[in-house]
Protein backbone atom coordinates (compact mmCIF):
# COMPACT_ATOMS: atom_id res chain seq x y z
CA UNK A 1 0.00 0.00 0.00
CA UNK A 2 1.29 3.57 -0.64
CA UNK A 3 1.94 6.35 2.37
CA UNK A 4 -0.63 8.13 0.30
CA UNK A 5 -3.14 5.28 0.48
CA UNK A 6 -2.07 4.90 4.18
CA UNK A 7 -2.95 8.10 5.00
CA UNK A 8 -6.04 8.16 3.40
CA UNK A 9 -7.31 5.11 5.47
CA UNK A 10 -5.88 6.61 8.98
CA UNK A 11 -7.76 9.63 7.76
CA UNK A 12 -11.34 7.43 7.26
CA UNK A 13 -10.99 5.51 10.39
CA UNK A 14 -10.08 9.25 12.31
CA UNK A 15 -13.33 10.41 11.00
CA UNK A 16 -14.79 7.15 11.78
CA UNK A 17 -13.89 7.53 15.59
CA UNK A 18 -14.81 11.43 15.56
CA UNK A 19 -18.26 10.41 13.94
CA UNK A 20 -19.02 8.05 16.54
CA UNK A 21 -17.74 10.66 19.53
CA UNK A 22 -19.94 13.10 17.59
CA UNK A 23 -22.96 10.30 17.92
CA UNK A 24 -22.54 9.83 21.77
CA UNK A 25 -22.07 13.17 22.27
CA UNK A 26 -25.46 13.83 21.47
CA UNK A 27 -26.48 11.62 23.45
CA UNK A 28 -25.39 13.24 26.10
CA UNK A 29 -26.89 16.03 24.84
CA UNK A 30 -30.43 14.16 24.46
CA UNK A 31 -30.26 12.40 27.64
CA UNK A 32 -28.56 15.41 29.99
CA UNK A 33 -25.13 15.76 30.55
CA UNK A 34 -25.72 16.53 33.71
CA UNK A 35 -24.55 14.42 36.94
CA UNK A 36 -26.92 12.48 39.40
CA UNK A 37 -26.86 10.55 42.69
CA UNK A 38 -29.55 8.56 42.02
CA UNK A 39 -29.79 5.12 39.66
CA UNK A 40 -31.79 5.30 36.68
CA UNK A 41 -32.48 9.31 37.17
CA UNK A 42 -29.46 10.63 34.40
CA UNK A 43 -25.86 10.65 34.29
CA UNK A 44 -23.71 10.42 36.70
CA UNK A 45 -19.69 10.61 36.72
CA UNK A 46 -17.80 13.79 35.10
CA UNK A 47 -18.41 13.95 31.51
CA UNK A 48 -15.48 15.49 29.62
CA UNK A 49 -14.96 15.99 25.83
CA UNK A 50 -11.80 15.75 26.77
CA UNK A 51 -11.10 12.23 27.83
CA UNK A 52 -8.03 11.68 26.26
CA UNK A 53 -6.96 13.84 28.72
CA UNK A 54 -7.83 10.87 31.49
CA UNK A 55 -5.88 8.25 30.01
CA UNK A 56 -2.42 9.21 31.62
CA UNK A 57 -4.50 8.90 35.04
CA UNK A 58 -6.15 5.70 34.38
CA UNK A 59 -2.83 4.12 33.22
CA UNK A 60 -1.47 5.03 36.79
CA UNK A 61 -4.49 4.55 38.84
CA UNK A 62 -5.93 1.41 37.67
CA UNK A 63 -1.80 0.26 37.11
CA UNK A 64 -2.54 -0.92 33.05
CA UNK A 65 0.19 -2.65 31.61
CA UNK A 66 1.46 -0.77 28.65
CA UNK A 67 -0.32 -3.57 25.80
CA UNK A 68 -3.58 -1.47 27.48
CA UNK A 69 -2.63 2.13 26.50
CA UNK A 70 -3.42 1.93 22.89
CA UNK A 71 -6.95 0.47 23.75
CA UNK A 72 -7.46 3.28 26.63
CA UNK A 73 -6.92 6.21 24.04
CA UNK A 74 -9.58 4.59 21.78
CA UNK A 75 -12.06 3.85 24.66
CA UNK A 76 -11.44 7.97 25.61
CA UNK A 77 -11.88 9.20 21.79
CA UNK A 78 -14.42 6.77 20.71
CA UNK A 79 -17.00 8.43 22.62
CA UNK A 80 -17.68 5.70 25.45
CA UNK A 81 -17.23 8.04 28.31
CA UNK A 82 -20.33 9.29 27.12
CA UNK A 83 -22.11 6.88 28.28
CA UNK A 84 -19.74 4.47 30.77
CA UNK A 85 -17.66 5.75 33.58
CA UNK A 86 -14.20 4.69 34.04
CA UNK A 87 -11.62 5.72 36.90
CA UNK A 88 -14.30 8.89 37.42
CA UNK A 89 -14.59 9.84 34.39
CA UNK A 90 -17.49 9.60 31.78
CA UNK A 91 -21.28 9.20 32.49
CA UNK A 92 -23.46 6.73 33.28
CA UNK A 93 -25.70 7.99 30.56
CA UNK A 94 -28.97 5.26 30.00
CA UNK A 95 -27.58 3.24 32.96
CA UNK A 96 -24.92 1.97 31.08
CA UNK A 97 -22.18 0.22 33.99
CA UNK A 98 -18.81 1.48 34.85
CA UNK A 99 -16.09 -0.03 33.24
CA UNK A 100 -13.18 0.35 35.90
CA UNK A 101 -13.22 -3.24 36.36
CA UNK A 102 -14.84 -5.14 33.61
CA UNK A 103 -11.49 -7.37 33.39
CA UNK A 104 -11.98 -8.82 36.71
CA UNK A 105 -14.96 -10.51 35.14
CA UNK A 106 -12.85 -12.30 32.99
CA UNK A 107 -14.72 -12.55 30.19
CA UNK A 108 -11.81 -12.91 27.38
CA UNK A 109 -11.01 -10.71 24.01
CA UNK A 110 -13.40 -12.37 21.83
CA UNK A 111 -16.24 -11.83 23.99
CA UNK A 112 -15.26 -8.23 24.50
CA UNK A 113 -14.89 -8.02 20.60
CA UNK A 114 -17.70 -9.63 19.81
CA UNK A 115 -19.93 -7.01 22.33
CA UNK A 116 -18.20 -4.08 21.20
CA UNK A 117 -19.22 -5.36 17.52
CA UNK A 118 -22.57 -6.26 17.97
CA UNK A 119 -23.99 -5.24 21.44
CA UNK A 120 -27.47 -6.46 20.49
CA UNK A 121 -25.87 -10.22 20.18
CA UNK A 122 -24.63 -10.42 23.37
CA UNK A 123 -27.42 -8.20 25.12
CA UNK A 124 -30.90 -7.92 23.54
CA UNK A 125 -32.25 -4.68 23.73
CA UNK A 126 -29.09 -3.17 24.52
CA UNK A 127 -28.48 0.74 23.84
CA UNK A 128 -25.10 0.49 23.00
CA UNK A 129 -24.22 1.32 19.05
CA UNK A 130 -22.21 -1.35 17.24
CA UNK A 131 -18.64 0.09 17.12
CA UNK A 132 -17.65 -2.66 14.34
CA UNK A 133 -16.80 0.16 12.48
CA UNK A 134 -13.34 1.20 14.33
CA UNK A 135 -11.69 -2.11 12.13
CA UNK A 136 -10.44 -5.28 13.47
CA UNK A 137 -7.32 -4.01 14.84
CA UNK A 138 -8.91 -0.83 17.46
CA UNK A 139 -11.36 -3.39 18.42
CA UNK A 140 -8.72 -5.55 19.50
CA UNK A 141 -6.86 -3.03 21.22
CA UNK A 142 -9.90 -2.04 23.24
CA UNK A 143 -11.02 -5.24 23.89
CA UNK A 144 -6.90 -5.58 25.78
CA UNK A 145 -7.71 -2.62 27.39
CA UNK A 146 -11.17 -3.23 29.06
CA UNK A 147 -9.93 -7.34 30.18
CA UNK A 148 -6.50 -5.09 31.83
CA UNK A 149 -8.97 -2.98 33.92
CA UNK A 150 -9.30 -4.50 37.01
CA UNK A 151 -10.00 -2.33 39.31
CA UNK A 152 -7.68 -1.83 41.13
CA UNK A 153 -7.15 2.27 42.02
Amino acid sequence: MTPSNQRRRRLIALGVIVAVGAVAAIVVVVVGGGSSDSAGVGPTGTYSARAIDDVPTWVHKEQLPPAAVDGARIFAVAGCTTCHTYAGSGTSALNAPDLTAIGARQLGLAFQIQKLKCPTCIQPGSAMPSFESLGARRLHDLAVFLEASKGTG
